[in-house]
């Protein structure tokens, strides 16, 4: 399908991924507008966007958000909404039938997507299909048994939920039930599981298609984090990951998953085999990486719930390409130990790309480097809170 003249309003103008999203809708001739909150946005203050459509503190988190993007919907003005990350993707999804009279929703469906955001039915799946997972109680067993059978310590999560809220750690049993007696909680609501100690973890990331075919799968390796012990990611390398991929395609296909995903495993310290973390189903801030490897995930995207047939990209063979968020890097060089006996050099800029920085669209990175500075200060405060 030709797109050259698609209409696509771009959520998420803050976005660090929504400009390579953005860029990949361009190559392919759309007409792009991007909804910013504020004058500072990196997509506001880049060229590359069509429109920006600026609506003070209209984010995910405004009750008006929805209805505020329904009306643009109606207006005629778009064929396409696009959101971008997972705050977005959720409200966006659960209204899903209110907006398809009017605008195609460029994501995964809501009843593949909510699948993915509970983390025991995503565990339960992997288990169920062969994937390797830490020990992990299945929904169907009951606690006790679980317990009697596990090795400690373990871990909690909760079974819906943004990042690490909510995670804990036990040593014994005994603190486990003291842990949820003290605070009245219910281990149902949780995914329960063996910790595994590890120091390294593997990013799996493809684009499955309405028919839940492999259409995108390329893997990354998380260099440096900030926070350093453990945070984001700061430099990011692509690597292979012959032996996780499949496991990984398994699992989303399993799950019915249509769209981009990161399928993530952690490498068993003890062992050195892989046990699945977690799914992310949003676009993240590295996605600019698939397009390094030469895989346009924005036509990918339009491609699918427009229902044509989607290109399909050979497995990714470009190991050795590093991508780098500059500015929290920077922040891992003033507190890491390591700052001068990492490999690669934090000098080095060999095969390496920033997340932002790209010559013909310059105001993004220096945006976003100026603002990470000045508010330094106060985003540690609040981390240590």
């Amino acid at each position: 399908m030709d797109f050259k003249g698609t209409r696509v309003l771009v959520l998420d103008g803050a976005g660090k991924q929504t400009i390579a999203m953005i860029r990949g809708l361009k190559e392919i001739g759309c007409q792009v507008t991007v909804l910013c909150t504020t004058r500072l946005d990196v997509c506001y203050v880049s060229k590359l966007p069509d429109k920006k459509l600026l609506v003070k503190d209209m984010k995910p988190q405004n009750p008006e958000y929805i209805p505020f993007l329904l009306d643009q919907a109606k207006s005629g003005n778009y064929d396409v909404i696009m959101p971008i990350g997972e705050l977005s993707t959720n409200p966006v999804t659960q209204h899903e039938d209110e907006f398809k009279p009017y605008v195609k929703i460029a994501c995964a469906p809501r009843e593949v997507y909510i699948k993915a955001f509970n983390k025991q039915f995503t565990f339960d799946t992997a288990i169920e299909n062969g994937i390797p997972c830490p020990y992990t109680r299945h929904s169907k067993q009951d606690i006790e048994e679980y317990l009697n059978t596990c090795r400690f310590p373990i871990i909690i999560k909760p079974r819906q939920g943004l990042g690490s809220i909510g995670f804990c750690k036990f040593e014994k049993r005994e603190d486990f039930w003291r842990y949820m007696k003290e605070r009245k909680l219910d281990p149902d609501d949780y995914v329960v599981q063996e910790f595994v100690n590890f120091d390294k973890h593997l990013g799996c990331l493809l684009f499955i298609d309405q028919k839940v075919q492999v259409c995108t799968s390329y893997s990354v390796d998380v260099l440096r984090r900030f926070p350093v012990d453990a945070g984001s990611a700061v430099l990011l390398q692509t690597v292979d990951a012959k032996e996780m991929m499949p496991y990984a395609g398994k699992l989303l296909q399993a799950l019915g998953w249509r769209g981009f995903a990161d399928v993530a495993f952690m490498i068993d310290k003890e062992t050195g085999e892989p046990r699945l973390m977690e799914i992310n189903g949003r676009i993240p801030q590295s996605v600019k990486m698939a397009f390094m490897c030469g895989f346009n995930i924005s036509r990918q995207m339009l491609e699918m719930v427009f229902d044509q047939d989607v290109i399909k990209y050979p497995e990714n063979d470009k190991f050795g390409m590093y991508l780098r968020h500059f500015d929290t890097d920077i922040a891992w060089f003033l507190k890491s130990p390591d700052r001068f006996r990492a490999k690669p050099s934090w000098f080095s800029w060999k095969n390496t790309q920033e997340v932002l920085y790209s010559k013909d669209d310059k105001k993004p990175f220096w945006r976003n480097l100026f603002h990470q500075i000045t508010s330094y200060r106060t985003k540690i405060k609040n981390k240590r809170h």
